[in-house]
């Protein structure tokens, strides 16, 4: 089994995306109340070579020369991946070996550190988010650490704008009644025009919180927001029904490699594998009487994660 690669898994945002996770589960800066990977046990600022990083690049290298088709090499997964003092070094080391557009997601929250933005100027995009610009709702929705200032994300996200040449598309997650108020809008609205950014990514509670009481907007109260945003502003839809994988074999094996990072959908494990839908739901009714995964449903949609018995 993969220890570092995994997917591709089917992105609203980017096509199919082959996953590098460099962080040790829920190892972050924040512990979001949305999160869909649970609670954060290991609150961290300080960066740290966590693994081998030879090892995450024979994975990557050896994947690619499997012949998986992607559209984005993307560093994301169980953590924060700048926290991953190794960061700038791999992604160097991607883009010497591929010509796969390369992606970092990240939540921003080290980009006060000059060294952050200089690793990330390698990659072809940057997808950083900002869910509140209010020291309260930012406390309250991400919990960061003790020693992350808002004040002080928001600069890092303006200087990395304005050095940076790649593409840029900044998401706001927006939770109901927490950082959607008018208020907190046109506070937003200032915040992004100061920023050199391509899109501004509308996102929403779709899959199983951290925290049961967090619940996400209406598509119509989506819609208010991105005209109130303006023409840079887009909602994230579904994954688009012509993203497809071809049939692999170990599929089991590739769905629990990417089931310790995200929840998925029936259909989400169908696009993945290239299996039929009715195949994967047997498959995965079956897994989840063996204790391997967990089903939970939000909002009359189906959802099976790892199941993490430690």
């Amino acid at each position: 089994m993969a220890e570092f690669v995994f997917g591709p898994v089917p992105s609203r945002r980017l096509g199919l995306s082959l996953g590098v996770d460099i962080i040790p589960r829920k190892y972050c800066t924040f512990d979001c109340i949305y999160c869909q990977l649970g609670k954060t046990t290991n609150k961290e600022i300080k960066r740290t070579s966590f693994f081998d990083r030879e090892l995450v690049i024979y994975e990557i290298e050896s994947t690619l020369k499997s012949g998986v088709r992607t559209d984005f090499i993307t560093f994301s997964g169980s953590g924060e991946p700048t926290l991953n003092a190794d960061l700038g070094w791999l992604l160097r080391k991607v883009k010497a070996i591929t010509s796969v557009p390369v992606a970092v997601i990240t939540n921003g929250s080290l980009f006060y550190d000059e060294q952050v933005r200089e690793e990330l100027m390698v990659a072809d995009l940057v997808l950083p988010s900002l869910d509140a610009v209010s020291e309260d709702i930012f406390r309250y929705l991400n919990r960061p650490h003790i020693h992350i200032e808002l004040t002080q994300i928001i600069e890092g996200l303006r200087s990395f704008t304005q050095e940076y040449k790649g593409r840029v598309w900044l998401e706001i997650m927006m939770v109901k009644h927490v950082n959607d108020d008018l208020e907190e809008l046109e506070k937003f609205k200032k915040v992004v025009e100061t920023l050199k950014i391509d899109k501004i990514h509308l996102n929403t509670v779709k899959r199983p919180p951290a925290e049961e009481f967090v619940e996400g907007l209406e598509a119509e109260d989506l819609k208010r927001i991105r005209e109130f945003l303006g023409e840079r502003c887009e909602v994230i839809g579904k994954c688009g029904s012509s993203i497809t994988s071809e049939p692999t074999d170990g599929w089991e094996e590739k769905i629990v490699e990417v089931l310790r990072r995200r929840p998925l959908t029936v259909e989400d494990v169908s696009i993945i594998t290239g299996i039929p839908i009715g195949k994967a739901k047997a498959h995965l009714k079956a897994m989840e009487k063996r204790g391997t995964v967990q089903r939970f449903c939000l909002e009359n949609t189906v959802y099976y994660s790892f199941r993490d018995r430690r």
